[in-house]
């Protein structure tokens, strides 16, 4: 099984996929619920506070800080070089905010350090891997793949787009990604953390007619109304 596949069956499993997508919901109601352009906010204003605030939603999604629920277990809290991340197993997760319908069009070259680094991971079958762009590695235990949540959204209509990916160093002008795949109903399927519980059957139903009792009525002294009645019929 190829990373790709692994990492999305692993994430999917622990519920991580879905609670991110709800943090990305939450978080976009929110800033879009509380910043207006007719008020004098710029893209940029939207792009600060959507970042902010879905880091806040991802913390109080994935529990941080709090016990785990039920013997699930816990997604930590990992940051690389102050760039916000979290972890669940060997699989780190940074944020990566990008325009619109554009994220196959990221330049990791042109961004931040740490996500420069992160995007010249080890990688099989990656020739550019051979040649030295002068970028620090991450510094990092090799168990550990840090792959990258895109998000982004637009107000007017009201549309979302979430993304897991593996970035792609593209200083060669070549794809942004290794593999990345869309968070959306299609893809994710049905919710893991809300595990329906089925229902435990009777030992016994009322569908069956009951059966039919009767009272038994007490015996009557027969011997003592006989002798009545003999004595008025001798009277």
């Amino acid at each position: 099984m190829g990373e790709e596949q692994q990492a999305w069956d692993e994430l999917h499993a622990a519920g991580f996929l879905h609670a991110a997508r709800e943090a990305h919901r939450e978080a976009t109601l929110a800033v879009f619920g509380s910043l207006s352009r007719s008020a004098g906010f710029k893209e940029r204003s939207f792009g600060y506070a959507s970042f902010d605030v879905l880091e806040s939603w991802l913390d109080r999604v994935f529990r941080i800080g709090r016990r785990p629920e039920g013997d699930r277990p816990a997604v930590v809290r990992d940051n690389l070089n102050n760039s916000p991340g979290w972890r669940y197993g060997r699989y780190r997760v940074l944020l990566k905010r990008h325009e619109f319908g554009a994220v196959r069009a990221i330049r990791w070259d042109r961004d931040s350090p740490t996500k420069q680094a992160v995007a010249r991971q080890d990688f099989p079958d990656d020739p550019q891997l051979a040649l030295d762009l002068g970028i620090t590695p991450v510094r990092d235990t090799p168990e550990v793949v840090t792959l990258v949540l895109a998000h982004s959204a637009t107000e007017e209509p009201l549309e979302m787009e979430l993304y897991l990916g593996r970035p792609r160093l593209n200083a060669d002008g070549g794809p942004a990604w290794h593999w990345l795949r869309p968070l959306n109903d299609d893809t994710l399927g049905p919710d893991p953390r809300r595990k329906l519980v089925e229902p435990t059957l009777p030992l016994w139903t009322d569908d069956e007619a009951d059966a039919p009792v009767r009272l038994r009525e007490p015996k009557r002294r027969r011997h003592g109304t006989a002798r009545r009645r003999t004595s008025t019929e001798t009277a």
